[in-house]
């Protein structure tokens, strides 16, 4: 700092200084919520992303550019990892960290070095509740299974991310069958901000298809990842689809809300195929059982038939 005209005088640099200096003895450890947006890995290991606060209207209203450094990031991933968590774009998290203000770039910024695994495990399990609440209130629990699944159900509308490993595992299984299965894939994003959007929009274009079933697919994740299929909307979509909804979400031991207000519910893709293969297979027996049923009867009702004719002769 110099003095020019009697007053202090700051250069850029030097007032990025007490910028940082200042921010740095007030806020040298605060913990913070928001929801992650812009999400990024640097080459470096170091992870970047604006940490926001929404309003009731869904607009931002605040916003914070925050980093955490390759070390930290990578004992931050093992420990939410443990809990079936990952940072990604959309998720609610609360960490701490320090409030950094960078000169160079001219920008403030939440150095994060921790995550706290239980607030967002907390938060999906509030919403979660919330939701089964409300689906309960509308009357929207139990509607599906009242639908009957068609016999055989030789035509499925598929939603899912087309080319993904659940969209390849369910249809190799009905391939595998030998059974004549039509399919009709409708392509939905399964994560991401997009995600709930378009699985909704899919299973409104099913429902209005020429189909026996509708198939919502998925492979495993994080438990971060199976988040929307615990929203209300992609419950309610579910739940008020006019055909029968088969959820294969790729969780061995969570069941989400979608699998609760679906018609039936598989533990993966493959097995929700399996399921569809053993309905068919099941309308064949049936059949094959009906026309050697059929067969006794019409030889028991000639053999009749004959002994009367013969009597009638004698």
């Amino acid at each position: 700092m110099t003095v020019l005209g009697g007053e202090p005088t700051y250069t850029v640099s030097a007032l990025c200084d007490e910028v940082r200096a200042f921010l740095g003895e007030a806020f040298p450890s605060v913990w913070v919520t928001g929801e992650v947006q812009r999400f990024r890995e640097s080459q470096r290991g170091h992870a970047y992303f604006e940490l926001v606060e929404k309003d009731a209207a869904d607009g931002v209203c605040g916003k914070l550019e925050t980093v955490i450094w390759a070390r930290e990031w990578a004992r931050v991933r093992r420990v939410l990892a443990g809990s079936g968590q990952r940072i990604e774009e959309g998720a609610a998290i609360r960490c701490l960290g320090r409030i950094d203000f960078y000169g160079v770039g001219g920008r403030l910024q939440l150095v994060v070095r921790e995550v706290d695994p239980v607030f967002t495990l907390g938060l999906l399990e509030r919403r979660r509740r919330e939701t089964l609440a409300a689906l309960e209130a509308a009357g929207l629990l139990d509607g599906q299974r009242a639908l009957p699944l068609p016999e055989p159900p030789l035509s499925i509308a598929l939603v899912t991310s087309y080319g993904s490993a659940a969209y390849h595992d369910f249809l190799a299984t009905l391939a595998e069958s030998g059974y004549g299965f039509r399919v009709l894939a409708i392509h939905a994003s399964v994560q991401g901000l997009r995600a709930e959007r378009e699985i909704v929009s899919a299973l409104a274009l099913a429902g209005r298809s020429a189909v026996d079933c509708v198939a919502l697919v998925r492979g495993g994740g994080a438990r971060s990842d199976l988040a929307v299929f615990d929203s209300r909307a992609v419950a309610e979509a579910v739940a008020r689809a006019p055909l029968p909804v088969l959820t294969g979400l790729g969780h061995e031991i969570d069941e989400a809300i979608a699998d609760r207000v679906a018609h039936l519910a598989g533990k993966t893709p493959t097995k929700v195929a399996e399921l569809l293969v053993e309905r068919v297979a099941a309308c064949e027996r049936a059949a094959a059982e009906a026309a050697v049923a059929l067969a006794r009867a019409a030889r028991e009702r000639l053999r009749a038939g004959g002994e009367r004719v013969a009597h009638a002769e004698r």
